[in-house]
């Protein structure tokens, strides 16, 4: 299987970060023109043992045990439990920023929502679909609902091709939302399953679905030769 040693994330993206009054940007980095569609053929077929395995490792970085650990320690921070026993915003914005940047943590986007409306939010844009918890104050009333996502959708390409040689191909909504390993088949159209000759070469593709933050559709595609 031939690999590509560059991990690209295309395009640059505003997270704006509903009621906070605060934005982030993403890495910002040019695109290139789109790529010529390569010849492909579409085939139905029951995922290979790269697919399986990434399958795996989206499920474990969503909500794994690393997640459930950082999640327990979150929701019961002394700072942040005050926060929105008080109502303090801004102290709540506080903890949460503290939390993300945890060294040892490793949590890529923190976020704490009270319905529709977001209290506080922090970390890197376009991170897999988080493990949440609600918080009850002492009659049982909802608080607000900690959200943890302990990877970004890069991270998570990044492994793949590290770990395993992975050809990755990760899409959610727009061009600013795209991960991959490879390049050459950044923008060109893919097939959920079946095969495609790109920059000349052939490879067998299969395909699954996940979700990022908000529930955001993903689809994964993976590369073999």
């Amino acid at each position: 299987m031939r690999t590509f040693s560059s991990l690209i994330v295309v395009g640059a993206a505003l997270a704006v970060i509903a009621g906070c009054g605060s934005q982030q940007a993403a890495p910002t980095q040019t695109s290139a023109a789109a790529a010529p569609q390569p010849a492909t053929q579409t085939t139905v077929s029951a995922p290979d043992a790269m697919t399986r395995t990434a399958m795996r490792r989206y499920g474990i970085e969503s909500h794994g045990a690393s997640a459930q650990i950082h999640l327990r320690t979150v929701v019961h921070d002394p700072q942040l439990l005050h926060a929105l026993r008080t109502g303090d915003v801004a102290s709540l914005r506080a903890a949460v920023r503290r939390l993300q940047a945890t060294p040892h943590a490793h949590i890529s986007r923190l976020r704490v929502v009270r319905r529709s409306r977001v209290l506080a939010d922090a970390g890197v844009p376009f991170v897999l679909a988080p493990l949440q918890k609600t918080i009850r104050d002492a009659h049982g009333r909802p608080l607000a609902t900690v959200q943890i996502s302990m990877q970004d959708e890069i991270g998570f390409v990044r492994y793949m091709h590290r770990v395993y040689g992975a050809n990755v191909i990760l899409r959610g909504r727009g061009r600013s939302h795209l991960r991959t390993s490879m390049y050459s088949a950044a923008f060109v159209r893919l097939p959920a399953s079946g095969t495609a000759t790109i920059a000349g070469h052939p490879y067998r593709v299969h395909s699954f679905h996940e979700s990022a933050l908000g529930g955001e559709p993903v689809t994964v595609w993976i590369l073999e030769r």
